[in-house]
């Protein structure tokens, strides 16, 4: 079972105080002796664990080598838009995204992500803005977290907002509201198109385990000839439902950190639709896990 250090668990009782279980990063106080940059390692420990997410902006970054060699380029066909070559030619040393004078500051994030995506740009640090519990994090809370131990460091009200999270999300019958994966050994054995290790047939609307997603992964491999290296969107088609998007990516997560599964990044955008592309997982550089390989 996963554990908590004490100031994780402090970070963690924090953000249940708050609405939907999510605040800005500044508005998590911890110690008076812990620093923004520890608050945000505390943070950045918690989303390796899987249990929150957290949005971030860019603080600094600098034009990258294929960059300078564009604006080289005497031609009137080029691989940018006029706002993005804007942003480039404005890049002198190391930058911060509010010296873009000539970009509209609401665009001036994407512009960055996209330019660093495409190896234009070199993005050297980053700023959390917003924290969250994820999916992963509050079916730890309810179902894995066991409190043992004294800390004084959590308070009365810290408890408070525990209990407050475990009545909104177990209901009084003792059964959890949260969306879970059926455990497969509960399946009926006489369950027609089913037995144990095979994907899910088409249609069915029993939730599969993290065994059935991979025998699906493998299966939709095969089907349409990936080689070890199938797009996201596939797996989607095919178990959503009965999965939703955040029980799959819980799923998906949780094969990569047993060393099972691993996911890799997109790229190349251009090859896919915008519906196929949204459908990997974004990450908070603005890009996303886009295909699944079997270990």
């Amino acid at each position: 079972m996963a554990s908590l250090k004490t100031i994780e668990l402090k970070f963690v009782l924090k953000l249940l105080g708050f609405e939907n279980y999510r605040s800005k990063i500044s508005a998590i106080r911890l110690n008076k002796a812990t620093k923004a940059s520890d608050r945000d390692k505390i943070c950045q420990a918690l989303t390796s664990k899987g249990y929150v997410e957290y949005d971030s902006n860019i603080t600094k970054f600098k034009i990258a080598p294929p960059g300078k060699s564009l604006l080289s380029l005497d031609t009137d066909s080029l691989p940018v838009t006029s706002t993005e070559m804007e942003a480039l030619k404005a890049c002198k040393g190391t930058m911060t995204p509010g010296k873009l004078t000539k970009v509209p500051a609401d665009e001036r994030q994407h512009i960055i992500r996209n330019l660093d995506e495409r190896g234009m740009l070199k993005i050297t640090d980053t700023a959390i803005t917003e924290v969250r519990l994820s999916t992963q994090g509050k079916q730890f809370l309810a179902d894995e977290y066991e409190p043992e131990g004294n800390s004084p460091a959590v308070t009365e009200t810290m408890l408070g907002h525990y209990v407050k999270f475990l009545r909104e999300n177990v209901g009084r019958s003792g059964r959890r509201s949260l969306p879970t994966s059926q455990p497969q050994a509960q399946q009926p054995l006489s369950q027609p198109g089913r037995q144990p290790g095979s994907a899910m047939p088409i249609g069915s609307q029993t939730k599969p385990d993290k065994q059935a997603v991979l025998q699906q992964i493998k299966q939709l491999d095969q089907q349409v000839g990936s080689k070890n290296y199938l797009p996201i969107y596939h797996l989607r088609e095919k178990l959503q439902p009965p999965l939703a998007r955040p029980e799959l990516d819980s799923i998906l997560y949780a094969l990569q950190r047993e060393g099972r599964i691993d996911l890799d990044s997109l790229h190349d955008q251009g090859k896919y639709s915008q519906d196929q592309v949204s459908a990997g997982i974004r990450q908070d550089n603005g890009g996303y896990l886009f295909f699944i390989t079997v270990q």
